[in-house]
């Protein structure tokens, strides 16, 4: 079954499925490209091993030692492009405590102490696993160490045909199975995309949620100077819904991907190659080079009806910060959240610029608000080595603060309250 998108009738997106192809005839052309990329790369590895045994060979008269030197590099090079890219794991030891509409929760054990922490990772093509990273990059880590509760992550899983209607509606409703299954307001953390799932959330529900903090991530789409919003706006939409299309009714985690990769192109098609043979000896670049390739490299599907929703309702007309978005049936009022706020931006950041985060202060009556720029670009805003060990661990140590005061929900229950006279006025 391959779906056909069509296009938006008023608020609602049409999906339509139309038999194109048999199912025999799908497993045919993925047992053929699989076949094809199976073909490249064990020649890519044959070749690197013929180079390495040719510079070997060589290396055997002095007067030729400097070719067979860099024979021999050549075919380390070609031999590390060829291995198969796999998926990465978790750093830290956890459990999947709930399982639902595409999500898992994963709890990592911290002092079960007041309330508890959860991260809402980025949603872009990728797993979930960037916030636990590795060694000294790891926001997982970071927060046992430094946050007084349990910790948790929402692990957004691939989505695959049967979710191919997956809407913003089911996004949010999968976060708030995840809190509910957890039983606490939490302290909410959301990452890139995931920061205006978090925001959304927080509009909705407040009173199950502590603290919001959001990093990397857009609010006002159309704010700064983004590649990306930029883009979303001057495509129309018939592009991305023909990528979903390819994608048999979700969106390839590739082609997300592969558009990263083009905001700086040379970079990543030539400086990353140039750098890997100028290290391709150096054991610990190369630890680094295979850690940072499981995650970035090993893309997962989303949803096409989602990424579709996003695509027009955030990115194309920036319903959010208008107040003209509506999720679950209830339109999403970010003046609702009056938690403590905290915001983490990159100053490299091409993808999300401060902007498009710094804006919710103009939109949330939170009273306490701290911005913290963090000198990084996009991703190392939530794995950077500097600022985890700054910025991340200040901010988790406020957060347990926030964790022992009844102030707080003193001042929740009475805004409630007014919310609640100012519905009720005639």
């Amino acid at each position: 079954m391959a779906p056909l998108l069509h296009a938006f009738s008023g608020h609602q997106l049409k999906l339509t499925m139309t038999n194109l192809e048999s199912p025999a005839m799908e497993a045919e052309m993925d047992h053929i490209l699989r076949s094809w990329e199976n073909g490249v790369r064990g020649g890519m590895q044959l070749m690197g091993g013929m180079y390495q045994w040719f510079g070997a060979a060589m290396g055997m008269n002095p007067c030729a030692k400097p070719w067979a030197a860099a024979l021999n590099n050549y075919g380390k090079f070609l031999t590390e492009k060829s291995m198969p890219i796999a998926s990465g794991h978790w750093e830290t030891s956890n459990q999947v405590v709930h399982c639902g509409l595409k999500v898992a929760l994963r709890k990592f054990n911290g002092t079960e102490k007041g309330n508890p922490l959860l991260l809402v990772p980025p949603e872009a093509g990728h797993n979930s696993q960037i916030v636990d990273y590795g060694p000294g990059q790891s926001l997982v880590q970071c927060a046992l160490d430094h946050f007084a509760g349990d910790v948790y992550v929402v692990d957004k899983l691939p989505a695959d045909t049967e979710h191919a209607t997956y809407s913003m509606d089911d996004c949010i409703r999968s976060l708030d199975l995840c809190i509910q299954h957890i039983g606490k307001p939490v302290h909410l953390v959301g990452l890139c995309q995931g920061g205006w799932q978090a925001a959304i959330y927080t509009a909705l529900f407040t009173e199950r949620v502590k603290t919001l903090t959001l990093a990397g991530a857009p609010i006002d789409f159309h704010a700064g100077d983004g590649i990306i919003s930029e883009w979303a706006q001057s495509l129309p939409l018939s592009v991305y819904q023909a990528m979903v299309a390819a994608g048999g009714g979700c969106m390839p985690g590739a082609f997300i991907v592969t558009g990263f990769k083009m905001m700086n192109a040379f970079d990543r098609f030539v400086g990353d190659d140039v750098n890997l043979y100028k290290n391709i000896n150096d054991p610990k670049y190369i630890e680094r080079y295979r850690r940072f390739n499981k995650w970035y490299q090993f893309t997962q599907p989303l949803g096409g009806r989602m990424y579709l929703e996003v695509v027009k309702y955030l990115f194309k007309e920036n319903r959010l910060v208008k107040g003209l978005l509506e999720i679950m049936g209830r339109r999403v009022d970010l003046s609702r959240i009056y938690h403590p706020l905290f915001l983490v931006a990159g100053t490299k950041d091409d993808i999300t610029p401060p902007a498009q985060l710094f804006a919710i202060r103009k939109h949330a009556s939170s009273l306490l608000i701290e911005e913290r720029l963090a000198e990084a670009g996009h991703i190392g805003v939530f794995m950077g080595n500097d600022v985890i060990k700054t910025i991340w661990t200040d901010i988790f140590q406020r957060l347990s603060a926030f964790t022992f005061e009844d102030r707080f929900d003193v001042d929740l229950r009475a805004f409630t309250g007014a919310l609640n006279e100012e519905t009720s006025t005639p």
